[in-house]
């Protein structure tokens, strides 16, 4: 019969290492105001400032405009991923309206807890890929709860 070891290790003296956090496994721990969230860890509905007005004007093949302020952002939001984890379907938002779709002003975002400071116009008639390289240039301000998108079939029911 064999006695159990009395031998001096790190875990009988420290206890059993903590696990390393990661954002595959903690990612709500990541999710806060400001953030640069990496592409792979992207979801839908997703709200970012920060889009360079230039950038976006490119990655929209001169769709979206930039003349107005060619220095100046815009929000963004993630509509999709695309398949393979090579980017994000996304597009600007404005304050400026002309769009089916918008999260009203003082919407408090998921995760941050973030208030919208103006009703912003989800511009999704000029979608674009977001790559990787331009994900991290993002500030993450939150989640949009589906419930919160207003749309115009339901503000005329209204």
């Amino acid at each position: 019969m064999s006695k159990p070891s009395s031998a001096t290790t790190f875990d009988n003296i420290w206890g059993q290492p903590r696990r390393t956090m990661t954002a595959d496994t903690d990612l709500e721990l990541v999710l806060v105001n400001n953030a640069r969230i990496p592409l792979a860890f992207w979801r839908k509905n997703f709200f970012f400032k920060g889009g360079r007005n230039q950038t976006l004007h490119s990655l929209t093949q001169g769709i979206f405009p930039a003349k107005a302020d060619p220095m100046g952002t815009h929000p963004v939001f993630a509509l999709k991923p695309i398949a393979g984890g090579i980017g994000f379907r996304a597009c600007p938002c404005s304050s400026s309206g002309g769009s089916n779709r918008w999260v009203n002003k003082n919407t408090k975002l998921r995760h941050t807890g973030f208030a919208m400071e103006k009703t912003s116009y989800i511009i999704d008639r000029i979608p674009f890929t977001i790559p990787a390289s331009q994900a991290k240039t993002l500030a993450f301000k939150g989640e949009v709860s589906a419930s919160d998108i207003q749309t115009r079939q339901q503000a005329g029911a209204l």
